[in-house]
């Protein structure tokens, strides 16, 4: 049985106690990897992306650039030398397959922790998550719900332990959206409270299979870089609280599929934003441009 997470933020809840619900774990194990994951992509994978780059003779792609990859020039670099690697064919790898830097990103963007590698015809791999496959099922009915919905059914009939399908377990189309949009180039401060004196207690609330698949993740993701993510259970429920941020979704835009039989291609995005209750919500659109975070985010700014 899964637990709905509480309608009423955890900020008010009462500061002697604090909960870890599967959404405030979830976008907490998520912040924890966009952190973890900033600081590879801008040095080691960068350095390994110019390398097989240079090898090739290929320079970075003149393409939008998604997810927090605006946040650097090193993570823009690397964003786009990614997207030019991921649409070299196959039968290019001889000329890099002895080339250290190509084994590491190819492991890197082959992981598990991506979804099942998808496409092979490539010389870099993009992972077929379970909100991949719940496009592929329902298309043309995409809506936030029969995605969401389609999504879960996917991810629990699976063993699919990628950041998407744990996110996906939630049930939480908010919870959905964010994840996608931090893994987005491999998939086909806090409001203040009272003053307290002593340590706030904090519960965990997170469902046991969203805990059995966070872990695998996290243990691969630690194995892949060498990294110390916190182990997805109760004795680490203070590091995801503290991780969680709500406020750091609004914004964030995640393009997740294209329809290409109309003439110009439509494509299709999930944003988050507050709604008229100041809750966060998701909004689904169409739009014959590609939509980035950061273009959402300066008109969200604008309006």
């Amino acid at each position: 049985m899964f637990r709905q997470h509480s309608p009423q933020p955890y900020r008010e809840l009462m500061p002697e106690q604090r909960i870890v619900t599967n959404r405030v774990f979830v976008l907490g194990l998520d912040e924890l990897y966009r952190e973890a994951m900033k600081c590879h992509e801008r040095t080691e994978l960068l350095q390994c992306a110019e390398e097989v780059a240079s090898v090739l003779s290929l320079a970075p792609g003149n393409v939008p650039v998604e997810g927090y990859y605006t946040e650097s020039p090193e993570l823009t670099r690397y964003f786009q030398l990614v997207r030019t690697l991921q649409n070299v064919p196959q039968e290019r790898e001889a000329e890099v397959s002895d080339v250290k830097s190509f084994q590491r990103l190819k492991q890197v963007t082959g992981s598990l922790i991506f979804g099942t590698p998808a496409d092979q015809r490539y010389l870099l791999p993009t992972g077929k998550d379970a909100l991949s496959i719940a496009m592929k099922q329902t298309f043309p009915a995409w809506t936030i719900a029969n995605l969401t919905a389609e999504t879960f059914h996917i991810a629990i009939d699976s063993d699919d332990y990628s950041l998407v399908a744990i996110a996906a377990l939630s049930k939480d189309p908010v919870v959905l959206a964010a994840c996608r949009e931090s893994v987005v180039l491999y998939a086909f401060a806090v409001a203040g409270s009272a003053h307290i004196s002593e340590e706030p207690e904090y519960l965990w609330q997170v469902d046991p299979l969203i805990e059995q698949r966070a872990t695998k993740f996290v243990r691969t993701f630690n194995q892949l870089f060498n990294e110390s993510l916190p182990e997805p259970t109760s004795k680490h429920a203070r590091e995801y609280f503290v991780a969680c941020c709500e406020w750091k979704l609004v914004g964030r835009c995640v393009h997740i599929g294209f329809d290409d039989s109309s003439k110009p291609v439509r494509h299709y995005h999930w944003a988050i934003k507050r709604g008229t209750d100041y809750q966060l919500t998701v909004e689904e659109f169409w739009d014959n441009e590609l939509w980035t975070t950061q273009r959402y985010s300066k008109k969200l700014r604008a309006d």
